[in-house]
């Protein structure tokens, strides 16, 4: 006969089982998630890609992808398609794998995967998106450029101007850097994209870092470009967008207002202009009526009043495609184009001026000014350097801002003997005192490349060789310090410089980290909740190398196991509400403590409700997953 048990028994074995079947989620949640458009909730389940089933591994791929990490949805489709066939999948997870491969230039692989998914797709318009694509991926597999021969184009990631967010369409003003980026959460979300809307930022020379430039419109407001002295600004209102201008007043700039004189079109959108010094004429981008389609690019001029002439549609250099981003450097004209002519998504085309003062044919410009990715906003600072916006693979955000130098070819006779080691060099030191650091660094790759360690010297600074190729986060640990972790790229070429700023426990001491408490069994957020979260928002974007540890905790009421769950579901209910937020995932661990540590004895309700809560520790010293 089994052993009698008392129903507390009963019930505590009925929780663990609940438990350990709550573990992973069903099948059947993951595709309710994932069609309810939750990505967000299984991104932050962080499963073990080797414990899913293919179904659920495509899932949890797409759930990554339409987040924007595609270094997680590339690994997740990648398991996937290692345990089923290209054939056997549907086609929207087909169309983002296949994209994911154009982006990594595996063209082979990505034609066969737009092929699959053209076989199952009826709509004229997927049909349209999926040939666009298989077309990108062919003319990539048939790419052969010509070499330079005594030259070539070198690219830098401008790192300093960059976050995780957008940074995109940057000029150059008497010394100042003006971009648009996305970085603000705080200026609401764009209902279409669900990202924060554009702002306008600029950097002055001796800034250490840029700042919003100063006036905001409701939504988006970006850069257009200059005419002269004048700054024209991008506002949209109602899905469409109109030129303003402000002048130089002082230090700054006038509050923008409506360009009445130009001619904004009254449904369609203008969104990005440059002038022609050669003729005056002043050439913009819209989606105004009598587009070939997208966006075309337009000319108009001046008039002796004061207006304007009716814009033309530079019909020789539009096409069903968008055209966009006008920038003019004597007879040349450079521009955005997102047709089959390019390698994927906007590739930067050029077209130069005939006798007849016509624009003679587009053509594409080489690598590395285009690549699988989107490359757009080409601004030319002299003849020998570039600027342009683009999201290809090894960036630091989503779109980043590059710059292009033309470095010369030494002739055979000056080629050094042995090859160049480009280094990964910086200097570690406290952020409240400026002196040096002693760290251990760890770059953890973010896909499958090795891991790399190394020590700094006594006085900071550190130099080693430069690791391979990829993504990373760049862990670094010293006693008496913040654990510090931020994402870097290496790119192939050009040494890496990277400082590291740490911030000791006495400084930890000054922070006034809230705590989160809960109703009696429960683990969903209370109404006071978010205002406090908000307050940890805002250290950890102060802080943005900072590593919390989000630890949950119960009262003493139930069993040991069942708290266990409890506070583990708790830290996981704040987890996803700051992940929602916009914290990347690996400046967060979760940690539940069941009811081992009270913060005050368990003897009243309202002690009991003290100790129901979730409390933010900042991590110090070694990361527990890098013990030796």
């Amino acid at each position: 006969m089994y052993p009698s048990m008392d129903l507390r028994q009963v019930c505590s074995l009925f929780l663990a089982l609940s438990g350990a079947l709550l573990a992973q989620r069903s099948m059947r949640q993951i595709e309710k998630l994932y069609y309810r458009g939750q990505y967000h909730i299984l991104a932050a389940d962080n499963p073990n890609p080797d414990s899913l089933s293919p179904q659920a591994l495509l899932y949890y791929a797409s759930s990554y992808y339409r987040l924007g990490s595609n270094e997680q949805a590339y690994l997740f489709y990648r398991r996937a398609f290692d345990k089923v066939s290209l054939s056997d999948a549907y086609h929207p997870f087909l169309v983002e794998y296949g994209r994911l491969n154009l982006e990594r230039e595996n063209a082979k692989t990505a034609a066969q995967c737009f092929e699959q998914a053209l076989a199952q797709v009826r709509y004229p318009d997927s049909v349209d998106f999926i040939q666009l694509y298989l077309s990108h991926a062919r003319r990539l597999e048939s790419l052969k450029e010509p070499q330079p021969k005594d030259f070539k184009w070198v690219v830098y990631n401008l790192e300093e101007l960059n976050t995780p967010h957008h940074e995109y369409s940057l000029y150059i003003h008497k010394g100042t850097l003006y971009f648009i980026s996305r970085r603000d959460s705080g200026r609401g979300r764009d209902p279409e994209d669900l990202l924060p809307h554009e702002a306008l930022y600029w950097q002055k020379s001796g800034q250490s870092e840029p700042k919003p430039v100063g006036f905001f419109a409701a939504r988006h407001e970006g850069i257009a470009g200059f005419i002269g002295d004048t700054l024209i600004v991008y506002r949209s209102a109602r899905r469409r967008g109109d030129f303003y201008i402000a002048y130089p007043n002082g230090d700054g700039w006038t509050h923008p207002v409506k360009w009445k004189a130009f001619p904004n079109s009254r449904r369609g959108s203008e969104d990005a202009l440059c002038d022609d010094p050669k003729t005056g004429d002043i050439i913009f981008s819209s989606d105004r009526k009598g587009t070939k389609g997208g966006k075309d690019l337009w000319v108009t001029r001046r008039l002796p009043d004061g207006k304007f002439a009716e814009p033309q549609n530079l019909q020789t250099l539009n096409s069903q495609y968008n055209e966009d981003a006008p920038f003019v450097v004597g007879d040349t004209l450079y521009f955005a184009h997102d047709g089959p002519l390019s390698i994927g998504g906007y590739d930067l085309f050029y077209s130069i001026r005939g006798a007849d003062g016509q624009w003679g044919p587009p053509q594409r410009m080489p690598r590395p000014f285009n690549t699988p990715g989107h490359d757009s906003y080409l601004f030319f600072s002299n003849p020998d350097s570039a600027y342009l916006s683009s999201n290809r693979l090894g960036g630091k955000g989503k779109m980043d801002l590059y710059l292009i130098v033309k470095e010369s070819i030494p002739a055979p006779s000056q080629l050094p003997s042995e090859p160049r080691i480009y280094t990964l060099s910086g200097r570690a030191y406290d952020m409240r005192t400026g002196a040096p650091v002693r760290v251990k660094v760890v770059l953890l790759p973010r896909s499958d490349t090795t891991s790399f360690r190394f020590e700094n010297e006594l006085d900071g600074r550190y130099t080693v060789s430069k690791p391979t190729v990829g993504e990373y986060l760049l862990t670094a640990y010293a006693d008496g310090y913040a654990q510090y972790v931020h994402p870097i790229s290496v790119p192939d070429t050009g040494d890496v410089v990277h400082d590291i700023p740490m911030l000791s426990e006495q400084t930890l001491k000054q922070l006034r980290l809230p705590r989160v408490h809960f109703n009696f069994d429960k683990y969903d957020l209370r109404t006071e909740a978010p205002p406090s979260l908000d307050s940890v928002l805002q250290i950890l974007r102060d802080y943005p190398t900072l590593v919390l540890e989000v630890g949950g905790h119960t009262d003493s009421i139930g069993t040991r196991e069942y708290n266990q769950k409890l506070s583990e579901r708790r830290a996981n209910t704040v987890y996803r509400y700051l992940v929602e937020k916009g914290i990347p995932t690996y400046r967060l661990r979760t940690k539940g403590y069941s009811e081992d540590r009270p913060m005050v004895p368990n003897d009243t309700p309202y002690r009991r409700f003290l100790n129901r809560r979730v409390e933010f520790t900042p991590l110090v010293g070694r990361p527990k997953e890098l013990q030796p």
